[in-house]
């Protein structure tokens, strides 16, 4: 073997590999942390407002509530010194809708977020607490424990100050991106320590019951048999030590202290296991407490129906300044609690946008609940509390009463992407408009489907498993029946992406656009990245184009990466500088920033911003997926082979899933003459990526080093994924 210059042969055989696996990775929408100093002065005797936020959490999973299989001490020690509802109740049961409800005191119908994805929250047109409490003084702030909350969703706008620093990773759904609430507790810390005693608004967001459930030891093993109420007691302790520390910086006692949770959780009652599908008590149920500056009124329950929309107005009538005119909830410590004749409004748009059911809307008041679906429901939840009864034929007056007055809250539904008329015309010129979704009772009752969501979950394990082709199979049985399943069209053109059937994963990409536009601006970027794979850079650049607007960051770094693949380094660099306004995207539009200078041989301007989002992703512990693998690369160019090795295999631990770094360690132990451990390389990157793509890379890998004999058995292995 030749290698009389091993670091030119690295670079010309990982720029042949480049041409054959050419990787360019699935991305997603940022966040922004803003940091803006408070234009008011400071007066202390303003109560400190703190909201901790259980994302997730079951009112019926507390002690509190009467819940035995789990110990909160810390809640429970909270609740003592709190006012108690027993009876509140969310009005969306997904996180961002819930939250941005809970901070403007207004409906989703009136704010306009109606679901985690496709909705921007504009504080301009609907002002939240933060907003009233900054004319009164107050300087506001939150941390944020999952990525559904990130900032550009325009919920960062609130606030002087927002931290949501939790990193994209390729394959892993928005809704599971989520950072350790110990981190997110000390970042609180950390920004109210110099605020003590300044008037202040903070939002603890903690994101721990939420799926997968993974609690920490001692709470793993002492939950092993239901490992939810691990993850409550988890959140329990980290409550405990955001208390404690409110407590030492003399904060606590002068304090509004609201803990509540977002929405529950369905644990298989009425056969949804999470959320965001039904409406019954399981999910809307959820625990608010408040305790008032000084401990007033500690211990008190009150039984009367409550509502999320009703903290904000608690907030400013406790602080003492006029609320804004146009929240329609109630402050929780005026007289009114508990009037005759109240009634909540919840809904979820989830399964209308990403499984092809009907919308669900749902009203109660202080003894009924009227779930409104193609097959209506009414229960008495207070004789019912588990609502397993449907008494509408026995209550018809009741129902018809209430069927009226939930009426009055409207049906309209603004599709998520608001397609206004460009957006339409670029939509149809790709061929994503000509079908319509059927709208209200046209659609399935969630309550005949559910049992599909069981068997997506199986094509999930299946794919898991490394059974790709049964668990195409397996999407393509639900899609036969429900091709408005939005989210099962994703899945299945990652997977065959994944098996290396990149044609058929575009197709998928495109159908599932197609079969439903509403949703189709969030399916671009991912369909932009496969494109780029299959050097379709034109269409690709089209697709990113059409993101552009609901999807800035998202779009400017894709536009980021067909401009490196273009070899057009200005308009690289100009474009990755375009999504670096979003705090999630900009490490990696650094890391595309560096690459670009690695083309051009600036290998020193390419360490310095490497290092940069090294030290940052270290500060604030998040992933960046191709900072190791790119570090790798220039360090092998530089010859510094150690610890271009090091980067590399810092990668594959990271990012086990990166193909790329597998293979270029491979050139690199082939180009220093340790052949012999190409092999176990390609053996250990099949087994944590058991589809037909890693067979691909590898034939292609070995291919390229001269192996011909090694790669036709990769193709083999491929072919039978």
């Amino acid at each position: 073997m030749m290698r009389p210059e091993p670091q030119l042969r690295f670079r010309k055989l990982t720029s042949l590999l480049n041409l054959a696996i050419a990787g360019a990775l699935l991305t997603g929408i940022a966040a922004v942390g803003c940091s803006k100093e408070s234009q008011t002065s400071a007066s202390s005797d303003k109560p400190p407002v703190i909201i901790i936020s259980i994302d997730t959490l079951r009112a019926d999973h507390l002690p509190t509530y009467g819940y035995q299989g789990v110990s909160t001490p810390n809640i429970d020690a909270l609740a003592r010194e709190s006012v108690v509802f027993d009876n509140a109740w969310s009005h969306v049961p997904l996180t961002l809708p819930s939250h941005v409800s809970i901070l403007t005191g207004e409906l989703p119908t009136q704010n306009g977020v109606r679901n985690n994805l496709g909705y921007h929250y504009d504080v301009a047109a609907h002002p939240s607490i933060t907003s009233v409490l900054k004319k009164a003084g107050y300087e506001s702030g939150a941390a944020v424990s999952a990525y559904v909350l990130h900032g550009s969703t325009g919920i960062a706008d609130a606030f002087d100050y927002y931290e949501d620093a939790i990193g994209l990773e390729s394959g892993i759904a928005v809704g599971r991106l989520q950072r350790p609430g110990s981190r997110t507790v000390a970042v609180a810390d950390e920004w109210l320590q110099p605020r003590a005693n300044k008037p202040l608004f903070f939002l603890l967001h903690l994101f721990e019951p939420h799926a997968p459930y993974e609690p920490p030891e001692p709470f793993r093993s002492r939950y092993a048999a239901n490992l939810y109420d691990g993850e409550v007691a988890a959140s329990d302790d980290l409550v405990g030590t955001f208390i404690a520390f409110l407590k030492q910086q003399g904060i606590y006692d002068r304090a509004l202290i609201i803990l509540l949770s977002d929405h529950g959780e369905g644990l298989g009652d009425h056969g949804e296991q999470e959320h965001g599908i039904f409406l019954y008590r399981e999910v809307l149920h959820v625990p608010l407490m408040i305790k008032l500056p000084g401990g007033k009124r500690g211990g008190e329950r009150i039984g009367a129906p409550v509502q999320l929309i009703d903290v904000a107005p608690t907030i400013a009538s406790v602080v003492g300044t006029a609320p804004d005119k146009r929240w329609t909830g109630t402050s929780l410590v005026d007289s009114a609690v508990g009037q005759t004749g109240r009634t909540i409004y919840s809904e979820t748009l989830y399964p209308r946008l990403h499984l092809g059911w009907s919308e669900l809307r749902s009203l109660l008041d202080k003894q009924y609940q009227l779930i409104s679906s193609p097959k209506p429901e009414l229960f008495d939840y207070i004789a019912d509390p588990r609502e397993t009864r449907n008494v509408l034929n026995d209550q018809r007056r009741v129902y018809a009463t209430m069927r009226k007055q939930l009426d009055a809250f409207g049906k309209t539904i603004v599709a998520p992407s608001n397609i206004n008329p460009e957006e339409a015309a670029k939509l149809a010129a790709l061929g994503y408009i000509g079908s319509t979704q059927a709208t209200g009772n046209d659609l399935p009752d969630p309550k005949d489907h559910i049992g599909e969501i069981e068997l997506v979950k199986k094509a999930t394990r299946l794919s898991a498993q490394g059974k790709s082709a049964e668990a195409v199979a397996a999407y393509r049985s639900v899609l036969a029946t429900n091709p408005g399943f939005h989210d099962v069209w994703s899945l299945l053109a990652t997977e065959l992406e994944h098996m290396g059937r990149f044609d058929d994963a575009v197709a998928a990409y495109k159908e599932g656009m197609r079969r439903t536009p509403d949703m189709a601006t969030e399916m671009a970027i991912s369909l932009g990245y496969l494109l780029v794979r299959t050097k379709r850079i034109d269409e690709a650049e089209q697709h990113a184009r059409l993101a552009l607007d609901k999807n800035p960051a998202g779009a400017h770094l894709l536009l980021a990466r067909i401009a490196l693949t273009r070899k057009n380094w200005a308009l690289a660099d100009n474009e990755a500088r375009g999504a670096m306004s979003d705090a999630t995207t900009k490490p990696r539009a650094l890391v595309i920033i560096a690459q670009s200078y690695e083309k051009q041989g600036r290998f020193e301007e390419a360490l310095q911003t490497l290092q940069g989002v090294q030290n940052e992703a270290q500060r604030t512990g998040t992933r960046v997926e191709q900072l190791d693998y790119t570090l790798g690369d220039i360090y092998a160019n530089l010859e510094r082979n150690t610890e271009a090795e090091q980067a590399f295999l810092r990668e594959i631990s990271t990012f086990p899933n990166n193909l790329q770094a597998y293979s270029s360690l491979s050139v690199l132990y082939t180009v220093s003459g340790r052949q012999n451990e190409v092999d176990p390389l390609l053996e250990k990157m099949f087994a944590a990526n058991p589809n037909g793509q890693a067979c691909l890379v590898a034939a292609e890998t070995l291919q390229t080093l001269g192996d011909t004999a090694g790669a036709a058995k990769w193709r083999h292995r491929a072919s039978s994924r």
